[in-house]
């Protein structure tokens, strides 16, 4: 991965990262850029919700930025996880929801790269 796509991808994590901890520590900079926009305050199963998601999202990071040769399913399963958060977030009743389309296509694209690469 060049270090441009690198930066973009880390970013793109860093921010659906301080996205998920907003939802979980119900702040307010998360009510209208996550769940549909549609919350005042997060309820309790959204939270728990989110929870996992941040360990998926800790786990995809570390599953695309270490070398460790894995099978190439799990990299399509990534790309095709990233791809629904791109169409979810596209079709979102929020405006500041549809904003998350750019990094979640940012991911979607580096699982695609390394799944295609694993291929070779």
């Amino acid at each position: 991965m060049n270090r441009l796509l690198k930066a973009a991808v880390l970013a793109s994590f860093g921010w659906n990262i301080f996205l998920i901890v907003g939802v979980i520590a119900n702040q307010s900079y998360a009510t209208t850029r996550a769940a549909g926009g549609q919350f005042e305050s997060f309820p309790t199963g959204i939270r728990a919700t989110y929870c996992i998601t941040l360990a998926i999202v800790v786990y995809q990071l570390e599953v695309l930025f270490t070398n460790i040769r894995r099978p190439e399913w799990i990299y399509k399963v990534f790309f095709f996880l990233a791809l629904s958060s791109v169409l979810v977030n596209a079709i979102s009743r929020s405006a500041d929801e549809r904003w998350n389309v750019i990094p979640a296509a940012l991911i979607a694209f580096a699982f695609w790269k390394r799944w295609k690469s694993q291929k070779a």
